[in-house]
């Protein structure tokens, strides 16, 4: 996905800061908006929030810090999905956690180098991308797909994946957030499942560039060309419940059922931990991690019964990695 023409706000007190940011930044394909506190950052967003695509923020300001901030975004609807980078230098496991608690996926612990700041919020802004593109292919859907009762399918490619979970998505309350968690999930059971690619095998992708080139190549081998991930889909009484299986050697999923402080710096592995916490009423891993079953209450909304990023894990088993 190109980054072309993205906006990106810039929070920050200390003028200087936000100096080094815009010099980092300013040769990508990114609009930078900047303000100077949390009350400036938070009249920007309630005025054009859905325009920006990530958010640069930082934790320690006067006034409204960056964490009163994110609870403003936590409870508007429009702007809850919007990707944040907090840069600080409250760099403890327990400060970590308390970012986490308030929304934020991405970690930049001052100081930092351009490299890993061009790399976080890369992925912030694709994360970004993703989301308006989920928002507005949801709105060309039909409303046809609402009255799907059951249905059995078999999808072998990302594409594949991608055009599946705004289907089933369609057919569910709260449908972005639902389209969002399934192709976060179905993804994984093509690329990590039936594909075989590791987190640190991706990572190591991601660096050189050739990730989404390797997916290709590995798709037509021999050994995998015939694998494709089954998912069911089932309306009951009072809720949806999709289950999604992989024909892969499963993984250890509860490493991935949180957002590990370990892992705060990494462009990726946040996709199973976002999905529990933001998609559905409950998501539950089964066997040996090839295969995960996805509760959509039809009675309450997605969150009531939902968990926090932070929170622990769920008693039971699962699949589709991060």
């Amino acid at each position: 996905m190109t980054n072309t023409f993205s906006r990106i706000l810039l929070v920050d007190d200390d003028a200087s800061n936000l100096d080094v940011l815009v010099e980092c930044l300013k040769d990508e394909p990114y609009e930078l908006i900047q303000a100077h506190n949390g009350e400036e950052a938070l009249a920007y967003l309630r005025k054009d929030g859905q325009d920006f695509h990530a958010m640069v923020l930082d934790r320690m300001m006067p006034g409204m810090n960056g964490l009163d901030l994110l609870g403003h975004l936590k409870a508007d609807e429009r702007l809850q999905w919007l990707p944040v980078v907090m840069q600080t230098a409250a760099g403890s496991p327990q400060e970590i956690g308390e970012g986490i608690e308030a929304g934020v996926f991405f970690y930049l612990i001052k100081p930092f180098d351009q490299r890993l700041l061009l790399r976080i919020v890369n992925a912030a802004v694709e994360e970004g991308l993703k989301w308006k593109r989920i928002c507005r292919n949801l709105n060309q859907q039909s409303q046809i797909v609402e009255l799907l009762q059951q249905g059995r399918f078999h999808v072998r490619t990302m594409e594949e994946a991608y055009d599946l979970a705004f289907l089933l998505g369609r057919a569910c309350p709260n449908s972005e957030k639902v389209v969002f968690g399934l192709n976060e999930l179905l993804a994984n059971g093509v690329e990590h499942g039936n594909l075989g690619i590791g987190f640190d095998e991706k990572t190591a992708l991601q660096a050189k560039g050739t990730w989404e080139k390797e997916i290709q190549h590995r798709a037509g081998l021999p050994e995998y060309v015939h694998k494709v991930v089954d998912v069911l889909f089932e309306r009951c009484l009072d809720c949806i419940q999709v289950t999604i299986t992989d024909q892969g050697s499963g993984f250890d999923w509860r490493k991935y059922e949180q957002i590990n402080p370990d892992r705060i710096l990494e462009s990726h592995g946040r996709g199973i931990a976002m999905a529990k916490a933001l998609s559905f009423s409950r998501i539950e891993y089964r066997g040996k991690g090839n295969q995960v079953v996805c509760v959509i209450k039809t009675d309450l909304s997605i969150g009531e019964e939902g968990s926090s990023l932070a929170s622990e894990p769920m008693a039971v088993h699962n699949s589709s990695r991060a």
